[in-house]
């Protein structure tokens, strides 16, 4: 947003939302829609709901398959977000790609790729250097990595991504983000991201406490308290104790609730989406419908411990999620994908998805995106755009639908509709054509598409 548009409706517009959306929700409640300090996890947004914008952040891994890769970045960059007066408004989508830096270190064709990416915006964040598994004997509260091992990973991948491109590296500014391979981490881990100055993490679980229904789920939070999920694995025996962690961010990726039967109408199915992954997966709950995130424990056979789902079944779990934050506090959207199963490997097709093809997963988001975007309040944003959003909550504001009129008086931010153009007030104006002289008291809007 340029300095004038960022000034006048901070000073006006924004500014007569937000207190008047304070002093009405305080009424209802001190609570409902002020977040508390970041350190707490929080299942509100940092604004009034009705002005908080529908964040939507895509997390890709590994991303060492060029034609994967190469498909997934050209659909990011023929979509823009809808149109709005916000800093993400009409962005071309953005997401955020973690790194498995180890295999493109002597890989040209991958680093060209992930330069690219950071040319064009994109987050590149750090996914360690061999992608290892710290659990021993497949027992998740068995950790096997020292904290010296964990800052190899984390600081060889940082320093790759961070060098030069004249000495081989990709050439970035800085490395804020981390998820953990496999999702196994212990607090050597952690530690080793705070060392490395690494902002914040996207491993933990999320969203399996048992009030959390989508409508009301966390937003981002420091670790300076831990994380009720991570409490909850840690008390079921399938994560380890970790200890807090102030100076780091955890950016929630949460379980993914499957439409129930009465909604299957609603988006496209026939049959109960809830009893066909049942039938499949033993530890998932038909009547909570949450399940996994990741785009591998989506699609592929049921033999390798996932459910196995087709185009429309994906679809349909995307769409629905995104339905209820919605409709409740707009927590935001984070999906884990791999880019690589959007491509062919050397030509053919992955092994082990049994009802997807390449062409088929590349529809799911396509379909997806193009559902999302028909969302005024959607913004696709990278994670740590999200953060910055957080910290610094700015109100989604969607482009205003008023002409102007000669004889009405507008003050500093008002916005108008005038010869096909979007305008905004620079000051106090009455009888002034906007555009009408060099010194006029209006300013174009170019994140706005005027009626015709």
């Amino acid at each position: 947003m340029n300095n004038l548009l960022n000034r006048t409706l901070t000073r006006s517009v924004l500014g007569t939302m937000l207190m008047g959306a304070a002093a009405s929700h305080t009424m209802a409640s001190d609570t409902d829609n002020l977040m508390p300090p970041p350190m707490n996890p929080s299942n509100v947004s940092p604004i009034a709901t009705e002005l908080t914008p529908m964040f939507i952040t895509l997390g890709f891994d590994d991303n060492l398959d060029t034609e994967g890769l190469s498909w997934v970045m050209d659909l990011l960059d023929t979509h823009s977000n809808p149109e709005g007066l916000d800093s993400y408004a009409k962005q071309t989508l953005k997401a955020s790609f973690f790194m498995h830096c180890g295999p493109a270190v002597e890989n040209t064709a991958i680093k060209a790729l992930w330069r690219q990416l950071a040319a064009t915006g994109h987050e590149i964040a750090n996914h360690s250097m061999t992608h290892p598994d710290d659990k021993v004997n497949y027992n998740p509260l068995q950790s096997w990595m020292t904290l010296e091992q964990w800052q190899e990973e984390v600081e060889g991948c940082n320093a790759f991504l961070k060098a030069p491109i004249e000495e081989g590296g990709i050439g970035v500014t800085s490395v804020a983000g981390f998820r953990a391979p496999y999702m196994t981490y212990n607090n050597n881990t952690l530690k080793a991201l705070v060392d490395s100055g690494i902002r914040y993490d996207v491993s933990f679980p999320a969203g399996i406490t048992s009030e959390q229904n989508g409508t009301n789920n966390y937003w981002p939070h420091s670790l300076e308290n831990g994380n009720p999920s991570q409490r909850m694995a840690t008390s079921g025996g399938w994560k380890p104790h970790v200890n807090h962690y102030p100076q780091l961010w955890e950016i929630p990726l949460h379980t993914l609730i499957v439409p129930p039967d009465s909604e299957m109408e609603k988006y496209g199915l026939s049959y109960s989406l809830r009893d066909k992954i049942a039938s499949r997966i033993s530890y998932f709950d038909p009547n909570s419908g949450k399940g996994d995130n990741f785009d591998w424990n989506l699609y592929f056979t049921p033999n390798w411990g996932a459910a196995g789902l087709s185009e429309d079944d994906v679809v349909a779990i995307y769409q629905y999620n995104l339905d209820l934050r919605l409709s409740g506090n707009r927590a935001p959207l984070t999906l884990g994908l791999h880019s690589g199963f959007y491509g062919l490997v050397n030509g053919d097709e992955h092994f082990g998805m049994p009802e997807t093809t390449v062409t088929t997963r590349q529809n799911v988001l396509k379909r997806f995106i193009s559902y999302a975007l028909s969302k005024p309040e959607v913004r696709f944003v990278t994670h740590n755009q999200l953060l910055d959003w957080v910290e610094a909550p700015e109100p989604l504001i969607l482009c205003p639908d008023l002409d102007w009129q000669p004889h009405q008086a507008y003050s500093e931010g008002d916005v108008v509709n005038y010869q096909e153009k979007m305008w905004i007030a620079k000051w106090w104006t009455q009888l002034e054509m906007p555009g009408n002289t060099e010194d006029s008291p209006w300013t174009v809007i170019d994140t706005c598409t005027p009626r015709s």
